[in-house]
């Protein structure tokens, strides 16, 4: 049996500014996407706190257009 190949990704570097963001116009979302910054200063071990963080921002700002 053959295994799968496993596709090599791009890793990226400590140099590499992280992009700037375009305003979306949602205060609430603006903030939970700032948050993505704090990745670069963070072990990635830390990494799935901040994306559970920008999520939980997330779905609280969607939660908020239906009241």
């Amino acid at each position: 049996m053959n295994s799968p190949e496993i596709a090599e990704l791009p890793q990226a570097q400590a140099d590499t500014p992280f992009p700037e963001l375009e305003p979306t116009g949602d205060e609430a979302v603006d903030d939970a996407l700032e948050r993505l910054r704090e990745l670069a200063e963070r072990p990635t071990e830390q990494h799935p706190e901040v994306y559970d963080g920008v999520h939980q921002r997330l779905q609280e700002a969607l939660a908020d257009l239906g009241r």
